[in-house]
């Protein structure tokens, strides 16, 4: 099944319930800011794995974003209202789809999260899998778009690990 399709797949769904639209719009829209919230919220109340992964998503984020930035600077794919005839079920601007910020955020605190082996991996894991699935429920995102999501903050939380320990022996030199 190619990306057309696939795309096609998972929006010929919406419209059908209700529920699952409201659902799902939701989710493309608010789910990554109480995401967020929960896991820097949940990250002071538990132990010191929790702590480091905020640390390392913090580290994350900056360089996820430079790498989403970087990659839309070289690489122009639109979005599927741009090129299907296609009304999507949320408003977005026609801005380059590819990688998905919304699933390379989510992604990027899960992975973080999943790297020390915190019990809320595996919990911020499936919402990234909901905001990205969502995001092309909902009209916006091809599926290759969220799949370079996951793979940009798994290479973000990648280097973010490789340089958070000269970081911190920096610090610790002052």
């Amino acid at each position: 099944m190619d990306n057309i399709a696939a795309f096609l797949f998972i929006f010929d769904l919406a419209g059908k319930s209700q529920i699952l639209d409201n659902l799902m719009i939701f989710a493309a829209k608010y789910l990554i800011y109480f995401a967020l919230v929960f896991a820097f919220a949940m990250a002071i109340k538990m132990g010191i794995r929790e702590k480091k992964a905020i640390l390392l998503s913090i580290f994350g984020l900056g360089i996820c974003l430079l790498l989403v930035m970087l990659i839309r600077l070289f690489y122009i794919e639109p979005r599927p209202f741009v090129t299907l005839d296609i009304k999507p079920l949320i408003y977005h601007s026609a801005d380059p789809a590819f990688p998905s910020i919304h699933t390379s955020i989510m992604s990027v605190i899960a992975f973080a999260f999943i790297y020390y082996k915190s019990k809320l991996g595996p919990l911020l894991l499936a919402l990234a899998l909901l905001v990205g699935s969502s995001r092309v429920y909902v009209g916006v995102h091809y599926p290759l778009d969220i799949i370079g999501g996951f793979l940009v903050a798994w290479l973000a939380i990648y280097i973010s690990w490789a340089i958070k320990g000269k970081v911190v022996k920096y610090l610790r030199s002052y």
